[in-house]
């Protein structure tokens, strides 16, 4: 047992660096791109640091696909899992580092539309596919919302990406690959930045599928249910990307990219998964996964309520 629990382990530090590699690469991306400051925390920033939790179910709903229900309990405990983590822990540790490094404030700054738009969008796609845990919905009725739900989030990307970019955006972390080749890490080349988001995806995906066998070993070991201990690890371990990047621009004063980063992974994690889980499995839901989904609804509607005129109380996000 403390075999597998030490091979869990590499794997999660092995996600952690690679999605931290995926991120820094993102954010060049979108320099290079010209993409909205807004948009990389929403969109690229967002998807990157998700791809863990993403890929984690996707995996084991593709591999275990006709050999186990462990793989299916396992993915579907992902994919409740992660925005359960992202509406309560994720945001309570951005409100506790606020209350940190501002001993004096209990404000965050950040963008009313752009927050309440991604709220939006996550309430109502994450209520549907909670909604349809309820009962056992046929397969073409899963295919069809899934196909809904990929559609929505492209209309969600499309949306943000009309934004502009300002200007005076800076990126605080140089290209990570072009420093370790000796190159100009602040001015990046193009094949640098997209062998380095490359390389990221590989490491992530190598990353996930070694987590997920671990999950399912250790699982057995314990003698408890797969996609119970997929609830609780998974996101535990995937979503510290989210977590650690709050951190950080809420001590660089970047509130709006801090909070960003955490709604544009929910409402990822609402679409792109939430599809996955819809197709590739009966999307059942045990008592214990659809709490986690009321938990997650219910904190992202307070938080939702919270933010007004561009800033956001700190009680809100540590309440979650």
């Amino acid at each position: 047992m403390f075999f597998h629990a030490g091979i869990l382990l590499l794997s999660f530090f092995l996600i952690l660096a690679a999605s931290e590699a995926f991120t820094n690469g993102v954010e060049w991306a979108g320099r290079r791109l010209e993409i909205a400051e807004s948009a990389v925390g929403s969109l690229l920033a967002a998807v990157g640091t998700a791809l863990p939790e993403t890929l984690i179910p996707a995996v084991a709903l593709v591999s275990g696909r006709g050999r186990s229900l462990s793989h299916s309990a396992v993915g579907v405990g992902a994919i409740v899992g992660a925005p359960l983590m992202l509406s309560t822990v994720a945001l309570m540790v951005m409100g506790t580092a606020a209350m940190a490094f501002r001993q004096r404030h209990n404000l965050v700054v950040v963008s009313r539309d752009a927050a309440r738009r991604d709220l939006r969008f996550f309430l109502l796609n994450f209520s549907v596919l909670a909604a349809l845990g309820l009962f056992q919905p046929s397969l073409n009725l899963r295919r069809l919302f899934a196909i809904l739900l990929l559609g929505i989030y492209g209309f969600y990307a499309y949306v943000v990406l009309r934004l502009e970019r300002s200007e005076e955006t800076v990126i605080e972390h140089r290209l990570y690959l072009e420093t370790l080749l000796g190159g100009d890490s602040a001015e990046p080349r193009a094949a640098i930045t997209a062998l380095q988001v490359v390389l990221a995806v590989g490491m992530i995906l190598a990353g996930a599928s070694l987590f997920v066998e671990q999950v399912i070993l250790l699982s057995r070991h314990l003698g408890v249910d797969p996609g119970v201990v997929s609830l609780i690890l998974s996101p535990l371990a995937t979503e510290l990307p989210e977590k650690y990047n709050s951190v950080v621009w809420i001590r660089q004063s970047k509130d709006h990219l801090a909070l960003a980063n955490i709604t544009g992974a929910m409402v990822f994690q609402a679409c792109i998964p939430g599809a996955l889980g819809l197709a590739f499995t009966p999307w059942h839901l045990t008592p214990a996964q659809w709490v986690a989904c009321a938990v997650a609804v219910v904190s992202a509607a307070i938080l939702y309520l919270n933010v007004r005129r561009g800033y956001l109380k700190t009680p809100a996000m540590m309440f979650g």
